[in-house]
């Protein structure tokens, strides 16, 4: 009988480990002992041994990490895994190599809980100069957690794309980070991190044989680690995510070296497990839509059973995004088949109006234009939809149509629903909505600016912008256009001067009332970045925002131009590809970074 674990498990995590010993072998009693049999000692009968080799790993430090994590997980015996996983939990994190702002966020992760830690992980990934990511590759190694592991290694996967030019830099520090580690999280991550176009043939099929090696070993890891629901309809283990965000890797590994039938039978798999969830429609759009935007779009034919109208697994949203592939193949007519049976299924008395508003949304964000505005007219012409949908699908479309230049088409939009009849208060309702009915009027009458503008007509142009400024004060576009119509004009650069002071003022004390609220950080980094004022604290405040809201798309965007102001053409223009990436079919977003580029490229 093997004696009970000892008080010194319950100090180990004030034992110094400083050693950065780079073997996997020990120094006991003037032998070498393999860091195996160290492990195995743990579970020894004799209670000294079980001591002398707790010591001595504690001793070896992150030299040992790799076997004490592979114990602590698989082990089936009791006292090994236990001692395996204390003497885990006692090894740093941080370097003394690391820079100030990792070492904090570091020793913040190891205080914090789940969520917390996941925040953290989102920082490291972001920091400037990718001062984190050797850090963010030590937890996908050094976390007890495999599941916490596997979101680190995903987060890290996730910024891999082909001819990236900056990947070769973010691989060097993930290597650095992942050391020799076998998780099955850290051998997907190393395989990506040395993915290269220019490598030999045989050195990218390696990688490619790594990677689906890999794969499996996370997906079942992700399986045992799930809780069984009482509810077979229950939503999948919120780790499905990880699993997703490794298979599309894969994918666009075996894309990126030409092997496409692999790809598709991969995409069939990535399709497949978004099956039998209660979110199953959306997960296999999204999916589709991914696929396609990839280069697969004859996925579609891998959900055909869901594209038959009138049957009951008939889904919207699938056939949407099956006409949206049908449309990157160039079938028209399957296209506008798909899209009209979806629409179809929508517009019934029965449908809940926000799977319309939803399909609307789906639809922009996969730069299917035309049918998304198809939808929210559908809702804003529906008689018998409740106002504050009809508000809902107008602010919408109208920001969609002035995304397109159609600003004319947008301002009207608005004008109906605030001017049209309504069997309710609208002011009510939209503020029920935290909608304020101002902002909306000026962002109407800003539209109607821009429209002017375009159409060279100046006097008009700046008449609206006043109007919209007068009726919103804080509206930030109509402010930044104000600024720039004043170019030139020193009294009218002096009003539009002191008006953004004042709606500065208004921003700020609003961060001080919701200090956790994302929207007033961005709309401070935004007005500043395109007018005029502290920079480096518009800076701070984009990046604040995203912290509270990572990798929020026009997030992305305020940080890009607030870097472009502060003269950083470089990071300005890769901060804005992040932001692309999010939405990659959104045309502002893409001017926004040819604009940057063009800037990059003149001298």
């Amino acid at each position: 009988m093997r004696s009970p674990l000892s008080p010194w498990l319950l100090r180990c995590g004030a034992v110094a480990i400083t050693t950065a010993f780079a073997g996997f072998t020990a120094q006991a009693g003037g032998a070498t002992v393999p860091v195996a049999d160290l492990v195995r000692q743990l579970g020894a009968e004799d209670y000294a041994t079980r001591e002398m080799a707790t010591t001595e790993l504690a001793a070896l430090g992150p030299a040992a990490a790799d076997a004490l994590l592979a114990a602590a997980e698989s082990s089936d015996d009791v006292e090994v895994a236990l001692r395996a996983r204390w003497l885990v939990d006692a090894l740093p994190l941080a370097q003394a190599t690391d820079p100030p702002d990792v070492s904090m966020l570091l020793d913040r992760y190891t205080r914090g809980d789940e969520d917390e830690r996941v925040r953290i992980m989102h920082r490291l990934l972001r920091l400037d100069g990718d001062a984190g990511i050797e850090a963010l590759a030590r937890i996908v190694r050094l976390e007890r957690s495999p599941s916490g592991s596997r979101i680190a290694a995903a987060l890290l996967v996730r910024e891999w794309a082909p001819d990236d030019p900056v990947w070769p830099s973010i691989a060097s520090r993930i290597a650095q980070g992942l050391g020799p580690s076998r998780r099955p999280s850290a051998r997907f991550l190393r395989a990506v991190a040395s993915a290269s176009p220019d490598a030999p043939l045989d050195a990218r099929t390696a990688t490619i044989d790594e990677a689906r090696a890999a794969f499996p070993l996370i997906a079942r890891a992700v399986t045992d680690d799930a809780t069984p629901e009482a509810d077979e309809e229950a939503e999948p283990h919120g780790d499905e995510q990880t699993r997703r965000i490794f298979r599309r890797a894969l994918i666009d590994l075996l894309q990126a070296q030409g092997r496409r039938d692999e790809a598709l039978v991969e995409a069939g798999q990535l399709l497949a497990a978004c099956r039998g969830s209660v979110s199953e429609e959306e997960l296999l759009a999204a999916e589709l839509a991914w696929l396609t935007d990839h280069g697969l779009p004859e996925a579609a034919a891998l959900v055909s059973d869901r594209l038959a109208p009138g049957r009951d697994r008939f889904a919207p949203l699938v056939a949407f995004a099956a006409a949206v592939a049908a449309e990157h193949r160039g079938d028209h007519a399957a296209a506008a088949s798909h899209a009209d049976a979806a629409h179809d299924a929508l517009v019934g008395g029965d449908v809940e109006l926000s799977r319309r508003l939803q399909a609307a949304m789906l639809l922009a964000r996969w730069g299917a234009t035309d049918w998304s505005l198809r939808e929210y007219r559908a809702t804003t012409d529906d008689p018998n939809a409740p106002f504050g949908e009809v508000a809902l699908a107008s602010i919408l479309a109208s920001e969609l149509l002035h995304e397109l230049g159609r600003d004319d088409e947008a301002a009207d939009v608005l004008e109906r629903m605030l001017d049209g009849r309504h069997d309710e208060d609208a002011a009510q309702t939209l503020l029920r909505m935290e909608r304020d009915p101002r902002a909306i009027r000026s962002r109407m009458l800003s539209f109607k600016a821009f429209a002017a503008g375009a159409r060279g007509d100046a006097d008009e142009e700046r008449r609206l912008i006043g109007e919209a400024v007068g009726t919103y004060p804080k509206d930030v576009d109509a402010l930044i256009r104000l600024h720039r119509l004043a170019a030139g004009n020193p009294s009218a650069l002096a009003d539009a001067r002191d008006r953004i002071a004042r709606a500065i003022e208004q921003i700020e004390e609003e961060i001080q009332a919701v200090p956790d609220d994302p929207t007033g950080y961005n709309e401070y980094a935004w007005l500043v970045a395109n007018t005029e004022g502290d920079v480096r604290k518009a800076l701070r405040y984009s990046k604040r925002s995203l912290e509270l809201s990572f990798d929020t798309s026009s997030y992305l965007d305020t940080l890009a131009h607030c870097r472009a102001a502060n003269g950083d053409g470089i990071e300005a223009v890769r901060t804005q590809r992040l932001a692309v990436r999010q939405e990659p079919h959104n045309v502002a977003l893409r001017q926004n970074l040819a604009r940057f580029e063009k800037a990059l490229e003149t001298p």
